[in-house]
């Protein structure tokens, strides 16, 4: 009896080293480890207790920390040898833990928190300060990334309401038809080099988002662009040459006061449809211009009598292709900007060491009434 109690102790000891060593020790010949230090596990980066408690909900004993930490940097070793805290996304963060100095871009590109942060920001206003349309024009969203396509309904022109004494009347407001607008990506991509991210991060020199500017500013003109004057091939129309708008003649604008009364005459005819204010106006850069002179005797610029008349605001747009004047009642009802997601960096991919990124937003204009708008061309 005494002999086989010793042969089971043994045989329940040979048991406990097998499973330690199935557990514990199999994750020393996995690849995840490459970039981890001394004995290429993870106890050499943490203890077990830690590790229980930071990868909470990850099998660690059969993945590893890189399998969790995703980065080589990532281990505590490497981290601190580097002086950069680690962390894990799938568990709760221990109390010696810091927060990411690097922005969660990709694997690929490690750029500073603060860095990426004023990519974006910067990015953002000056697409804010270079758009045109969405100073004026509604803007219905942003609906998300994955929208690719919104309702367009069309409406009649302006109509009284009813008055009866016992609500009688069946005219409504409806739709006269229903179309699908897809919404299109637009997007300009720029460049960070490898070496001016490394300057950043080892000589704390700024880092040039001059590209980003660029890219900022193209995008945001090609909205205008396509808010203006569409997208034949997509079968979208713009305001400027929009089926059932109304068309009136320009005159000659270097004339004092001829501006101003074209204007008049465009309010007018939106006003005499049932088109309530306010109104904008947009021309191109020369007639702009152009409307800087002193009015007659008046000692006022002729612009100031024109923001008296169109409250929507007057504006100037670099896209307009030739001298044109557009008056428009803004409103919902007559026209929005269907946004599905705003401007914004994204990360394109690497090559050649170098880094790729995009400036990217989606949005299309739904007419809903095209005699809402007048042109003077």
């Amino acid at each position: 009896m005494g002999m086989l109690n010793k042969y089971k102790t043994l045989h329940g000891l040979a048991g406990v080293i097998a499973l330690l060593v199935t557990f514990c020790f199999s994750p020393w010949g996995s690849s995840v480890f490459a970039a981890c230090t001394k004995e290429n596990d993870c106890f050499s980066c943490h203890t077990a207790q830690e590790l229980r408690k930071v990868h909470k909900n990850c099998q660690y004993l059969e993945q590893g920390c890189l399998a969790c930490h995703k980065a080589p940097g990532a281990s505590s070793g490497l981290a601190k040898e580097a002086g950069a805290p680690y962390s894990c996304s799938q568990g709760e963060t221990s109390p010696g833990m810091k927060e990411a100095r690097f922005a969660e871009i990709t694997s690929e590109v490690h750029l500073e928190s603060e860095d990426w942060a004023k990519l974006q920001r910067t990015v953002h206003e000056t697409v804010e300060g270079y758009l045109v349309g969405r100073k004026f024009i509604e803007v219905y969203g942003p609906l998300g990334t994955g929208a690719q396509c919104v309702p367009l309904d069309t409406y009649a022109i302006p109509s009284w309401a009813n008055v009866d004494m016992l609500g009688e009347g069946n005219e409504a407001i409806h739709s006269l038809k229903r179309e699908i607008a897809h919404i299109p990506l637009i997007y300009k991509d720029f460049w960070l080099f490898w070496r001016d991210i490394e300057a950043r991060k080892k000589c704390e020199t700024p880092l040039d988002v001059s590209a980003a500017v660029g890219a900022a500013i193209a995008a945001a003109a090609r909205e205008d662009d396509l808010i203006f004057h569409g997208l034949p091939e997509m079968g979208m129309s713009g305001l400027l040459n929009a089926n059932g708008r109304n068309i009136l003649k320009i005159s000659d604008w270097s004339v004092i006061g001829n501006g101003f009364q074209d204007v008049v005459s465009a309010v007018e005819k939106l006003r005499s449809s049932g088109f309530s204010p306010p109104y904008a106006l947009v021309v191109s850069p020369k007639l702009y211009a152009l409307l800087h002179k002193v009015y007659e005797r008046t000692g006022k610029l002729e612009i100031e009598g024109v923001k008296e008349l169109v409250k929507g605001g007057v504006y100037q747009s670099p896209v307009f292709k030739k001298d044109v004047a557009l008056v428009v009642a803004t409103g919902r009802q007559n026209l929005d900007l269907a946004v599905g997601t705003n401007f914004k960096v994204e990360y394109w991919g690497p090559q050649d060491l170098n880094h790729r990124f995009r400036v990217v937003g989606s949005s299309v204009l739904r007419i809903k009434c095209p005699q809402a708008i007048c042109t003077l061309e």
